[in-house]
């Protein structure tokens, strides 16, 4: 019976309603475990007609989940489509657009239900994350129920409702504790004491009818309730509930007969007793927590050999389900069956973009060293410590390298203590600074030097390459890649090559021919997108979108960022989702854009384990300098954090700081305050090859008066307004669209200039440099300065941001979305999330009706 469940009832068919319009929704339903969630989501199934498909698939509480397990649920389910959807063969990102493709062509409404996303494996959360920011303009509804007393500050399935649940489109649900009047309403005896049963359970709903069900006095656990009806079996019907206990979620009808001998009728009564559940082909409980209870009490030597037994058949599966195979192997305890199938399945995972799956099967696996060669041993902490760097794991991640480095060198396996040291830099470079992690690489060159060409030497080489680009160093970092790439050569090594001509592209764009970069680095994403290397499509979208951004290349930075922090996510690349988030903050703030960047740099804020790594070093710069241009608190704070280790860090990471620090002191007419560091700043920048550090850095020394004009290898835009060519400068930020810039550089010149510069700052809100123009052109006399923009005036009449005001004036100019993209050096998909936040303030549903309010409203004028 489904008391106190009206209201979730009727705000599902309400929203279900929205769907059947076509206004899609992501639900989710929380509860502790037992309140009734799943209860609540099949009676509102249930209650949908065949004007609506319902497909469903659950996260399984195995050891280590099975990647993407719903998806496979879907794909067995005749009736939802998706059944070449192949889950585990395809790249990720692929198959969430197949599934979402799927949600939005429908021809009726689809509810898609996915429990227990609690459980959920890493590539599942992507998986929500993906269509969560996307279903909204689906016909669809994604239904997910998850244990929020299960959900500590860490777990993994906190900041996927950190991003989801602010969305318009996104909804919870709680399932609240029975009240006493329930508890009563359940039992429908007047002997029962409906108080003392809801103290006992607390009110939660499977307690409660687990205890109602036994028939017996209120045990004192509820494990003493699901024990006490299984009691009431029959010994063969037992013994299949026994059985179906040691397989989470569920277990084959067939499987089930096979490992306990029983007859049908066995089976019948099990499920006819109300313990179990049937869908015709498998059998599972009413609930986890019972299945737990059953697995609990089973006496050590039985529960040993069912697992045992369940192995042996599923070894005859083909294919084998290897996940499957690992968690009953675990349960065992036998390293030798451990020691088979944990680092298999730890490879199938990391093959499907399920890091972090892979990394706890390998876990397993090392917990249990006895059963492993240690040959074998020291390629899995290879592959751990390897794989541990990218989810920000580094304290884990170097002892396990470390140790692997141990037992090769033990072993005599040179190559492998080589690759072993130049994975190690930068674990060690993270947790005990950028010498120490160096030395790891030079020590690898050292030995792999002396073996020869090999595929290690030429990743060591690459590595030195690498060190040199983030470095700045041009000529060093040519010199390692041309080393690498003779090697590779050598030994063919593709993926090397591959390494090798990326690398090239990197010091291209950021320290020699920006354009050729582009096409360099554009040239590997084709090619690792055609191997299908999905760690090396990450690689190459981040180096594209960090390099085209330090070179203010916005129009091929932005989609590789934005592109680059959806790919890192399907595959549990942590580092870089951050990394690239963190840039499109910067690449917002140098655009204007700064109610977006604020935002963007905050979200990279929290999905960082280290603030002052390279992703929160670059986010806590983007947000720093938002607040000192708006003349915000919290400014110098932010910039402050990121100098207490600007000196132990590249300058590629910290230069914006500096600069940022500068510009507060100028703008506060507090100039002098800030000589010292930016004449430390300029002396680093000076010993770099990168001309936008050389001429951010070299501005400032300027505008402060410590340089007399522009150094040598500064990026134009600086060098012409250090030589005074306003103008210039000006035309160039334009072009480039830095609309901050362009305002400071006519802000340098004449009068009618300056009056410019006033309107550009006023639009974006740059208070503290608005009011320094104006008062500039009061000390040169000049009579009826523009007022700065009134309390009303900056709150316009839709409370448009600058940006969404310069976006409505193209829409009004009759520019398409793509073309406005062109125009403002953002991507397409950016522009369309300001366009559709311009309908929402102005009130309308489409484009002409909001080019007409713009201009009957007066905010646009024609």
């Amino acid at each position: 019976m489904l008391v106190e469940r009206d209201g979730l009832l009727r705000t599902l068919a309400d929203l279900h309603a929205a769907v059947a319009g076509g206004g899609g929704s992501t639900v989710f339903v929380a509860g502790e475990a037992g309140a009734g969630k799943t209860t609540l989501v099949r009676a509102f199934a249930d209650s949908l007609d065949r004007s609506t498909l319902v497909v469903a698939g659950a996260c399984d509480p195995l050891t280590t989940p099975r990647p993407l397990s719903p998806l496979h649920d879907f794909a067995a389910d005749a009736d939802a489509g998706l059944g070449d959807l192949h889950p585990g063969d395809r790249d990720p990102v692929e198959v969430f657009s197949d599934v979402l493709d799927r949600l939005t062509r429908t021809i009726r409404p689809i509810v898609m239900i996915i429990e227990d996303v609690h459980w959920a494996d890493e590539a599942t959360l992507d998986l929500l994350r993906f269509l969560g920011r996307r279903i909204g303009d689906a016909p669809s509804m994604l239904l997910c129920t998850y244990r929020d007393d299960e959900l500590g500050p860490s777990h993994p399935l906190r900041p996927v409702l950190g991003q989801l649940i602010p969305l318009d489109s996104t909804h919870r649900l709680v399932v609240p504790p029975l009240s006493v009047e329930a508890v009563g309403l359940l039992a429908d005896d007047p002997a029962v004491d409906a108080g003392e049963l809801h103290r006992r359970t607390g009110g939660n709903a499977f307690f409660v009818t687990e205890v109602l069900a036994a028939d017996a006095p209120v045990p004192g656990s509820v494990q003493d309730a699901v024990l006490a009806r299984v009691a009431g079996l029959s010994d063969s019907s037992r013994r299949v509930v026994e059985v179906v206990s040691i397989a989470p979620r569920q277990l084959e009808i067939d499987r089930a007969m096979s490992l306990t001998g029983a007859i049908p009728d066995a089976v019948d009564g099990a499920v006819g007793s109300g313990i179990l559940l049937s869908d015709g082909r498998s059998l599972r409980f009413r609930h986890e927590l019972a299945r737990a209870a059953v697995e609990d009490a089973l006496p050590p030597a039985r529960r040993l050999d069912l697992h045992r037994r369940f192995i042996s058949l599923l070894e005859e599966d083909d294919p084998r389900d290897i996940a499957r195979l690992a968690h009953h192997a675990a349960r065992t305890g036998d390293a030798a069956l451990i020691a088979t199938y944990a680092p298999e399945a730890g490879d199938d995972a990391l093959a499907r973009g399920a890091r972090r799956q892979a990394i706890s099967f390998w876990r397993s696996a090392l917990d249990h060293p006895g059963g492993l060669e240690p040959a074998t041993e020291a390629d899995l902490l290879l592959s751990l410590g390897r794989e541990l760097r990218f989810v920000q794991e580094d304290v884990e991640a170097r002892r396990a390298l470390e140790r692997a480095a141990e037992l090769y060198r033990e072993m005599g396996d040179m190559r492998s203590v080589g690759r072993t040291l130049v994975l190690l830099q930068t674990p060690v470079w993270r947790t005990a600074g950028k010498d120490a992690g160096l030395a790891k690489t030079a020590e690898a060159l050292e030995i792999l030097e002396a073996l020869g060409p090999t595929e290690e030497l030429a990743l060591a080489h690459y590595r030195v390459a690498h060190n040199h680009m983030v470095d700045r160093r041009r000529e060093s970092a040519r010199e390692a890649v041309a080393a690498a790439r003779d090697v590779a050569r050598a030994v063919g090594s593709d993926e090397m090559l591959w390494r090798a001509d990326m690398i090239g592209g990197c010091i291209e764009i950021v320290m020699g021919d920006a354009a050729l970069g582009v096409e360099m680095l554009e040239g590997s994403l084709a090619d690792a997108e055609t191997l299908g290397a999905f760690d090396l499509v990450n690689v190459a979208l981040g180096m594209l979108g960090s390099g085209g951004g330090e070179a203010r290349r916005y129009e091929e930075a932005i989609p590789a960022l934005e592109r680059g922090v959806e790919h890192a996510v399907a595959t549990d690349d942590d580092g870089n989702a951050a990394y690239n988030r963190s840039w499109l903050a910067r690449i917002a703030f140098e655009q204007g854009r700064w109610d977006e960047a604020g935002i963007l740099a905050e979200s990279a804020l929290r999905s960082v384990a280290d603030r002052t790594d390279i992703a929160g070093l670059t986010a806590l710069c983007a947000l720093g300098r938002v607040r000192v241009r708006r003349g915000d608190p919290g400014g110098d704070q932010a910039l402050d954090e990121v100098l207490g280790v600007a000196d132990g860090e590249l300058l590629q990471y910290v230069w914006n700081a500096y600069c940022g620090r500068a510009e507060h002191a100028w703008l506060r007419g507090e100039p002098r305050s800030a000589e010292s560091l930016v004449a430390h700043a300029f002396e680093r920048a000076m010993e770099t090859d990168s001309p936008w550090a050389r001429g951010e850095v070299g501005f400032w020394a300027w505008r402060l008066g410590l340089v007399g004009g522009p150094p040598d290898g500064v990026a134009e835009p600086f060098a012409l307004q250090m030589t005074g060519d306003w103008r210039g400068a000006a035309d160039r930020w334009r072009t480039i669209g830095c609309p901050y810039e362009e305002a400071m550089a006519l802000a340098d010149g004449d009068v009618d200039s300056m009056v410019e510069s006033i309107g550009i700052l006023d639009r974006l809100g740059a208070a503290p440099a608005s009011r320094l123009v104006r008062s500039r052109l009061r000390e040169a006399g000049v009579e009826g300065v523009p007022r700065g923009p009134t309390r009303a005036t900056l709150a316009n009449p839709a409370n448009l941001t600058a940006r969404q005001l310069e976006v409505l004036e193209l829409m009004v100019r009759g520019l398409s979305n793509a073309e406005i993209a062109d125009r403002l050096y953002v991507s397409k998909k950016t522009v369309e999330h300001h366009v559709s936040a311009v309908y929402a303030k102005l009130e309308v549903p489409s484009r002409p009706k909001a080019i007409a309010a713009a201009i009957d409203r007066g905010i646009v004028e024609i």
